[in-house]
């Protein structure tokens, strides 16, 4: 039976707030500890719940050392991230060994030491694993996703909701993708664009406007079976650091002939067509007052002929070579 770790860390940190988010806060809040855990969340429609059920559905035996869910507040401590950290890296160490990892983060988490803390989590548990493993996270609608972040997981899956209500339906797309994986069937990797600015679309309301139709841009392409994952985040503003802002993350397999051929410029690329804001999904003008007013949310007309996502000034660029 594969065995596949799955944790939920999750902080949404305001660096604005003058209260630090040490253990006792963690504790306060849906705080759980191993076997405390399938107790809380069987049965449920959450991110654990569907979890549970993909582990009985695969056959997969679970490792679940820890869910951490305080309040959005400030600053993670280094003693809580270290400790929460460290109770998932122990497990990897005398629980193993891992056949992959499907985990529940937010990705606008701040730490004393780690402006990227979800990064520098990943990336601990990715050398903990070695290249092979898969690892799929779940995401945040608001998150502010990192080069690190797409460099050390395999696939990305944020929320497409605004109150955010689909948890449990992410972490069932990324329950079906990391057993895909670990059959050999795909080998998910994910690439990202991002633009220098604070707020995404709309501040990522979802209901309707240029975040929706970017969503459903990206919805279509999984469709057709063109894009493994396509993610949109908002951003989390509140959050003063260096990675703040809105991005879009594609997860394509690297078995394919796309995957194969450079992701990084075949798959995401500047928009050539745009959706002015006086278009019928941008009616209300106040969205336009910033400086980003001049931004535009991309059409796909024009195509090339390799699948693509095309991002707008407002979203995103080329990423990094």
């Amino acid at each position: 039976m594969p065995r596949v770790l799955t944790a939920r860390f999750m902080h949404e940190t305001n660096t604005f707030s003058r209260v630090p988010t040490d253990m006792a806060m963690f504790r306060r809040r849906d705080f759980h500890l191993e076997n405390e855990i399938p107790i809380a969340f069987r049965s449920t429609r959450s991110a654990f719940g569907a979890t549970f059920e993909a582990a009985d559905k695969f056959g997969w035996t679970l490792i679940h050392p820890v869910s951490a869910n305080p309040n959005p507040s400030g600053t993670v401590t280094d003693e809580a991230f270290e400790q929460i950290t460290g109770m998932i890296l122990d497990a990897v160490d005398t629980k193993g060994p891992i056949d992959g990892a499907l985990l529940h983060l937010h990705g606008a988490m701040v730490s004393d030491s780690h402006e990227d803390a979800e990064g520098e989590f990943l990336a601990r548990l990715r050398q903990r694993l070695g290249s092979e493993v898969p690892v799929v996270v779940t995401l945040d609608l608001h998150a502010n996703v990192t080069q690190q972040m797409a460099d050390s997981a395999s696939a990305l899956i944020a929320y497409r909701t605004y109150p955010h209500i689909d948890q449990y339906e992410r972490a069932w797309q990324g329950a079906e993708l990391l057993e895909r994986a670990m059959q050999g069937q795909i080998r998910p990797k994910t690439v990202i664009a991002r633009r220098p600015m604070l707020y995404g679309l709309d501040h990522g309301r979802t209901q309707h406007g240029p975040m929706a139709e970017l969503i459903a841009r990206g919805e279509a392409l999984e469709s057709s079976g063109e894009a493994l994952v396509v993610s949109v985040c908002a951003g989390f503003s509140r959050a003063n650091i260096r990675g703040v802002g809105p991005s879009v993350t594609v997860t394509v397999d690297g078995n394919s002939p796309q995957g194969r051929r450079s992701p990084k410029s075949s798959w995401i690329t500047p928009g050539r067509r745009a959706i002015s804001p006086r278009s019928n999904c941008c009616r209300s003008p106040r969205r336009w007052r910033s400086p980003a007013a001049a931004s535009r949310v991309t059409s796909r007309s024009s195509l090339p002929t390799t699948p693509t996502i095309l991002v707008g000034e407002a979203m995103a660029t080329r990423p990094h070579s």
